[in-house]
Protein backbone atom coordinates (compact mmCIF):
# COMPACT_ATOMS: atom_id res chain seq x y z
CA UNK A 1 0.00 0.00 0.00
CA UNK A 2 3.01 2.31 0.39
CA UNK A 3 3.57 2.00 -3.37
CA UNK A 4 -0.09 2.77 -4.03
CA UNK A 5 0.12 5.80 -1.78
CA UNK A 6 3.15 7.07 -3.65
CA UNK A 7 1.41 6.52 -6.99
CA UNK A 8 -1.66 8.53 -5.99
CA UNK A 9 0.41 11.21 -4.29
CA UNK A 10 -1.85 11.05 -1.24
CA UNK A 11 -1.04 10.41 2.39
CA UNK A 12 -3.17 8.03 4.42
CA UNK A 13 -4.39 8.92 7.93
CA UNK A 14 -6.97 7.26 10.17
CA UNK A 15 -8.47 7.71 13.62
CA UNK A 16 -9.17 4.58 15.68
CA UNK A 17 -11.79 5.61 18.21
CA UNK A 18 -12.71 3.68 21.35
CA UNK A 19 -16.32 3.32 20.21
CA UNK A 20 -18.89 5.70 18.66
CA UNK A 21 -19.63 8.58 21.07
CA UNK A 22 -20.16 12.34 20.90
CA UNK A 23 -16.56 13.08 21.94
CA UNK A 24 -14.65 11.05 19.29
CA UNK A 25 -17.24 12.10 16.71
CA UNK A 26 -16.38 15.74 17.44
CA UNK A 27 -12.66 15.00 17.40
CA UNK A 28 -13.06 13.36 14.00
CA UNK A 29 -15.00 16.32 12.63
CA UNK A 30 -12.23 18.67 13.78
CA UNK A 31 -9.57 16.39 12.29
CA UNK A 32 -11.39 16.26 8.97
CA UNK A 33 -11.85 20.05 8.87
CA UNK A 34 -8.07 20.43 8.82
CA UNK A 35 -7.16 17.45 6.64
CA UNK A 36 -9.72 17.89 3.87
CA UNK A 37 -8.47 21.25 2.56
CA UNK A 38 -4.94 19.82 2.22
CA UNK A 39 -6.20 17.85 -0.82
CA UNK A 40 -3.41 15.29 -0.42
CA UNK A 41 -4.70 13.24 2.51
CA UNK A 42 -7.10 10.32 2.63
CA UNK A 43 -8.74 10.14 6.07
CA UNK A 44 -10.88 7.46 7.73
CA UNK A 45 -12.67 7.10 11.09
CA UNK A 46 -12.51 3.52 12.40
CA UNK A 47 -14.50 1.89 15.21
CA UNK A 48 -12.59 0.10 17.96
CA UNK A 49 -15.87 -1.45 19.20
CA UNK A 50 -14.72 -1.02 22.83
CA UNK A 51 -12.44 -4.05 22.37
CA UNK A 52 -8.66 -4.05 22.74
CA UNK A 53 -8.29 -6.83 20.20
CA UNK A 54 -10.21 -4.83 17.60
CA UNK A 55 -8.01 -1.77 18.11
CA UNK A 56 -4.89 -3.94 17.87
CA UNK A 57 -6.18 -5.49 14.64
CA UNK A 58 -6.97 -2.08 13.16
CA UNK A 59 -3.50 -0.85 14.11
CA UNK A 60 -1.97 -3.85 12.29
CA UNK A 61 -4.07 -3.15 9.21
CA UNK A 62 -3.07 0.52 9.08
CA UNK A 63 0.60 -0.35 9.61
CA UNK A 64 0.48 -2.90 6.78
CA UNK A 65 -1.25 -0.37 4.53
CA UNK A 66 1.50 2.16 5.15
CA UNK A 67 -0.48 4.87 6.90
CA UNK A 68 1.38 8.14 7.46
CA UNK A 69 -0.30 9.02 10.76
CA UNK A 70 -2.59 7.11 13.12
CA UNK A 71 -4.81 9.00 15.55
CA UNK A 72 -5.67 6.76 18.49
CA UNK A 73 -8.01 6.84 21.48
CA UNK A 74 -6.58 3.77 23.24
CA UNK A 75 -8.94 1.56 25.22
CA UNK A 76 -6.04 0.32 27.31
CA UNK A 77 -2.86 2.39 27.71
CA UNK A 78 -0.72 -0.72 28.29
CA UNK A 79 -2.32 -3.17 25.86
CA UNK A 80 -1.94 -0.80 22.88
CA UNK A 81 1.71 -0.02 23.65
CA UNK A 82 3.14 -2.88 21.50
CA UNK A 83 1.05 -1.72 18.55
CA UNK A 84 2.32 1.83 18.95
CA UNK A 85 5.91 0.53 19.10
CA UNK A 86 5.26 -1.47 15.93
CA UNK A 87 3.93 1.64 14.18
CA UNK A 88 7.00 3.61 15.21
CA UNK A 89 9.30 0.93 13.79
CA UNK A 90 7.38 1.25 10.52
CA UNK A 91 7.96 5.02 10.52
CA UNK A 92 4.33 5.89 11.35
CA UNK A 93 3.56 8.77 13.70
CA UNK A 94 0.92 7.98 16.34
CA UNK A 95 -1.05 10.80 17.99
CA UNK A 96 -3.22 9.89 20.96
CA UNK A 97 -6.32 11.78 22.04
CA UNK A 98 -7.28 12.16 25.72
CA UNK A 99 -5.97 8.76 26.85
CA UNK A 100 -2.20 8.41 26.76
CA UNK A 101 -0.24 5.18 26.27
CA UNK A 102 2.74 3.75 28.10
CA UNK A 103 4.75 3.60 24.87
CA UNK A 104 6.10 7.04 23.92
CA UNK A 105 4.86 8.31 20.55
CA UNK A 106 4.72 11.44 18.42
CA UNK A 107 2.17 13.47 20.38
CA UNK A 108 -0.64 13.39 22.92
CA UNK A 109 -3.47 15.96 22.88
CA UNK A 110 -5.80 15.92 25.86
CA UNK A 111 -8.40 17.82 27.81
CA UNK A 112 -6.95 19.47 30.90
CA UNK A 113 -8.19 16.76 33.23
CA UNK A 114 -6.20 17.49 36.39
CA UNK A 115 -6.00 21.27 36.52
CA UNK A 116 -9.51 21.64 35.13
CA UNK A 117 -10.82 19.44 37.93
CA UNK A 118 -8.99 21.62 40.45
CA UNK A 119 -10.81 24.62 39.04
CA UNK A 120 -14.15 22.77 39.18
CA UNK A 121 -13.51 22.23 42.90
CA UNK A 122 -12.78 25.90 43.42
CA UNK A 123 -15.94 27.07 41.68
CA UNK A 124 -18.13 24.36 43.24
CA UNK A 125 -16.88 25.24 46.72
CA UNK A 126 -17.78 28.87 46.10
CA UNK A 127 -21.29 27.87 45.07
CA UNK A 128 -21.55 25.87 48.33
CA UNK A 129 -20.41 28.76 50.47
CA UNK A 130 -17.12 27.07 51.29
CA UNK A 131 -18.57 24.28 53.43
CA UNK A 132 -20.67 21.13 53.27
CA UNK A 133 -20.52 17.56 52.01
CA UNK A 134 -19.76 16.40 48.46
CA UNK A 135 -20.08 13.08 46.66
CA UNK A 136 -18.09 11.99 43.60
CA UNK A 137 -19.76 9.89 40.89
CA UNK A 138 -16.79 8.19 39.34
CA UNK A 139 -15.58 6.10 36.43
CA UNK A 140 -14.30 2.54 36.88
CA UNK A 141 -10.69 2.22 38.12
CA UNK A 142 -7.84 1.68 35.70
CA UNK A 143 -8.34 4.63 33.36
CA UNK A 144 -5.81 7.42 33.75
CA UNK A 145 -8.25 10.27 33.10
CA UNK A 146 -10.41 8.97 35.95
CA UNK A 147 -7.47 9.41 38.31
CA UNK A 148 -6.59 12.83 36.90
CA UNK A 149 -10.14 14.14 37.20
CA UNK A 150 -10.57 12.70 40.68
CA UNK A 151 -7.20 13.69 42.09
CA UNK A 152 -7.47 17.21 40.68
CA UNK A 153 -10.87 17.65 42.29
CA UNK A 154 -9.72 16.29 45.66
CA UNK A 155 -6.60 18.46 45.66
CA UNK A 156 -8.62 21.48 44.55
CA UNK A 157 -10.99 21.13 47.48
CA UNK A 158 -8.09 20.75 49.92
CA UNK A 159 -6.46 23.88 48.52
CA UNK A 160 -9.44 26.18 48.06
CA UNK A 161 -12.18 24.90 50.39
CA UNK A 162 -10.84 22.74 53.25
CA UNK A 163 -14.24 22.88 54.99
CA UNK A 164 -15.91 21.03 52.11
CA UNK A 165 -15.74 17.32 52.87
CA UNK A 166 -15.83 14.55 50.27
CA UNK A 167 -18.01 11.94 51.97
CA UNK A 168 -18.56 9.46 49.10
CA UNK A 169 -16.71 8.36 45.97
CA UNK A 170 -18.70 5.71 44.09
CA UNK A 171 -18.34 4.17 40.64
CA UNK A 172 -21.17 4.98 38.25
CA UNK A 173 -19.58 3.60 35.06
CA UNK A 174 -19.73 6.87 33.04
CA UNK A 175 -23.51 6.20 32.84
CA UNK A 176 -26.45 8.55 33.45
CA UNK A 177 -28.72 5.69 34.54
CA UNK A 178 -26.13 4.13 36.84
CA UNK A 179 -25.45 7.56 38.36
CA UNK A 180 -29.13 7.89 39.24
CA UNK A 181 -29.05 4.62 41.16
CA UNK A 182 -25.72 5.33 42.86
CA UNK A 183 -26.66 8.85 43.97
CA UNK A 184 -30.02 7.68 45.32
CA UNK A 185 -28.16 5.19 47.52
CA UNK A 186 -25.66 7.84 48.66
CA UNK A 187 -28.46 10.26 49.57
CA UNK A 188 -30.12 7.64 51.73
CA UNK A 189 -26.97 7.62 53.89
CA UNK A 190 -26.02 11.29 53.42
CA UNK A 191 -29.26 13.30 53.18
CA UNK A 192 -27.47 16.61 53.84
CA UNK A 193 -25.32 16.31 50.73
CA UNK A 194 -24.55 19.75 49.35
CA UNK A 195 -22.69 18.92 46.16
CA UNK A 196 -22.13 16.25 43.52
CA UNK A 197 -19.21 15.99 41.11
CA UNK A 198 -19.74 13.75 38.10
CA UNK A 199 -16.41 12.84 36.52
CA UNK A 200 -18.20 13.13 33.19
CA UNK A 201 -21.33 14.98 32.10
CA UNK A 202 -23.49 11.87 31.74
CA UNK A 203 -23.06 11.05 35.42
CA UNK A 204 -23.61 14.67 36.41
CA UNK A 205 -26.86 14.74 34.42
CA UNK A 206 -27.91 11.56 36.24
CA UNK A 207 -27.42 13.51 39.46
CA UNK A 208 -29.61 16.28 38.05
CA UNK A 209 -32.35 13.72 37.38
CA UNK A 210 -32.23 12.56 41.01
CA UNK A 211 -32.20 16.11 42.35
CA UNK A 212 -35.28 16.93 40.27
CA UNK A 213 -37.16 13.84 41.43
CA UNK A 214 -36.39 14.51 45.11
CA UNK A 215 -37.03 18.25 45.08
CA UNK A 216 -33.35 19.03 45.64
CA UNK A 217 -32.71 21.01 42.47
CA UNK A 218 -31.09 24.28 43.45
CA UNK A 219 -30.18 22.92 46.88
CA UNK A 220 -27.14 21.01 45.62
CA UNK A 221 -24.24 22.20 43.48
CA UNK A 222 -23.88 19.65 40.67
CA UNK A 223 -20.88 19.75 38.34
CA UNK A 224 -19.87 17.62 35.40
CA UNK A 225 -16.78 17.43 33.20
CA UNK A 226 -16.40 17.53 29.37
CA UNK A 227 -18.86 20.22 28.28
CA UNK A 228 -21.26 18.20 26.11
CA UNK A 229 -24.16 20.00 24.43
CA UNK A 230 -26.72 18.38 26.75
CA UNK A 231 -24.80 19.59 29.80
CA UNK A 232 -24.61 23.16 28.48
CA UNK A 233 -28.36 23.15 27.81
CA UNK A 234 -29.00 21.86 31.33
CA UNK A 235 -26.92 24.73 32.74
CA UNK A 236 -28.96 27.21 30.70
CA UNK A 237 -32.15 25.74 32.19
CA UNK A 238 -30.81 26.29 35.70
CA UNK A 239 -30.45 22.56 36.43
CA UNK A 240 -26.79 21.51 36.19
CA UNK A 241 -24.63 24.00 38.09
CA UNK A 242 -21.60 23.77 35.87
CA UNK A 243 -19.09 21.71 33.90
CA UNK A 244 -15.59 21.95 32.52
CA UNK A 245 -16.07 22.76 28.83
CA UNK A 246 -13.46 21.89 26.22
CA UNK A 247 -13.88 22.63 22.53
CA UNK A 248 -13.24 19.11 21.28
CA UNK A 249 -13.64 20.15 17.65
CA UNK A 250 -10.60 22.33 18.29
CA UNK A 251 -8.86 19.42 20.00
CA UNK A 252 -9.25 17.42 16.80
CA UNK A 253 -8.01 20.38 14.74
CA UNK A 254 -4.90 20.71 16.89
CA UNK A 255 -4.15 16.99 16.51
CA UNK A 256 -4.68 17.16 12.75
CA UNK A 257 -2.48 20.24 12.42
CA UNK A 258 0.37 18.42 14.16
CA UNK A 259 -0.20 15.37 11.95
CA UNK A 260 -0.14 17.43 8.76
CA UNK A 261 3.10 19.15 9.69
CA UNK A 262 4.74 15.83 10.63
CA UNK A 263 3.60 13.98 7.50
CA UNK A 264 4.23 16.74 4.97
CA UNK A 265 7.63 17.50 6.49
CA UNK A 266 8.70 13.88 6.39
CA UNK A 267 9.63 13.74 10.08
CA UNK A 268 10.29 10.06 10.90
CA UNK A 269 8.42 8.62 13.87
CA UNK A 270 11.70 7.37 15.31
CA UNK A 271 13.14 10.90 15.43
CA UNK A 272 11.34 11.86 18.63
CA UNK A 273 13.48 11.69 21.76
CA UNK A 274 10.56 12.47 24.05
CA UNK A 275 6.80 12.44 23.59
CA UNK A 276 5.20 15.83 23.06
CA UNK A 277 2.02 16.76 24.94
CA UNK A 278 -0.62 19.45 24.54
CA UNK A 279 -3.21 20.36 27.19
CA UNK A 280 -6.35 21.97 25.80
CA UNK A 281 -7.65 25.32 27.08
CA UNK A 282 -10.93 25.07 29.00
CA UNK A 283 -13.74 27.07 30.58
CA UNK A 284 -15.65 26.26 33.74
CA UNK A 285 -19.10 26.84 32.30
CA UNK A 286 -21.84 28.06 34.65
CA UNK A 287 -25.04 29.98 34.09
CA UNK A 288 -23.00 33.20 34.26
CA UNK A 289 -20.93 32.48 31.17
CA UNK A 290 -22.44 29.52 29.28
CA UNK A 291 -24.02 31.80 26.66
CA UNK A 292 -20.55 32.72 25.45
CA UNK A 293 -20.10 29.20 24.07
CA UNK A 294 -21.41 29.56 20.53
CA UNK A 295 -23.63 26.95 18.80
CA UNK A 296 -20.79 26.13 16.40
CA UNK A 297 -18.58 25.23 19.41
CA UNK A 298 -21.11 22.84 20.95
CA UNK A 299 -20.80 19.12 20.37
Amino acid sequence: MREARAATGKLSMAFIQWQPHTVPAAWSKGIEEVLKPQEVIDYRLLDGQNKVEVQVSLMDTLINEGASVIFLQPIDSVALAPSIAKAKRAGIAVITLNIDATEAHAAHVEMNHYFGAMEIARVMGEKMGGKGEVAILNAPPGIIIRDQRTNGFVEGMKKHHPNVKIVADQVADWSRKKAQDVLSTILAAKPRLGGVYGVNDSMALGAVDVAKSKGLLGKMAIFGNDGEKDALESIEKGELTGTQYTDVYQQGRFAASAATVLASGGVPATAFKRQSKLLMPYVIATRDNVARIQPSQRW
